[in-house]
């Protein structure tokens, strides 16, 4: 990729953020609600549901826009959380996604082999 081409892009995602800037409060909020209530959730099973019941709710309120500024959210969330435990553990974040991808698809290899 060309930095004419990379501008481009830039340009483009910039544009679109900009875009979805006003959903950014209500996100937030969503996404520091949904935060609590699964990792306060005891049964695991739940976790997918809750979730798929905020996504749903954004979904029927926002529309696509909704969804997608949530997932920018939860995207911004998610490598905040991950610096931060990282850093407490004494390792890199990239370390900590190694590990995290490492046991996904050991997992995922034990449930295929049953």
């Amino acid at each position: 990729m060309d930095k004419e081409q990379r501008a481009r892009i830039v340009a483009r995602v910039t544009e679109e953020r900009e875009r979805l800037r006003p959903l950014q409060p209500e996100m937030t909020r969503t996404v520091i609600e949904l935060l609590r209530r699964t990792v306060a959730e005891k049964e695991p099973g739940v976790v997918p549901w809750v979730n798929l019941a905020t996504i749903k709710a954004i979904q029927a309120k926002h529309g696509t826009d909704g969804v997608l500024a949530l997932a920018l959210s939860l995207g911004n969330w998610a490598a905040a959380v991950a610096q931060d435990f990282a850093r407490t553990t004494g390792h890199t974040a990239e370390q900590l996604m190694d590990f995290y991808e490492t046991q996904f698809f050991e997992d995922e290899d034990e449930d295929d082999a049953s």
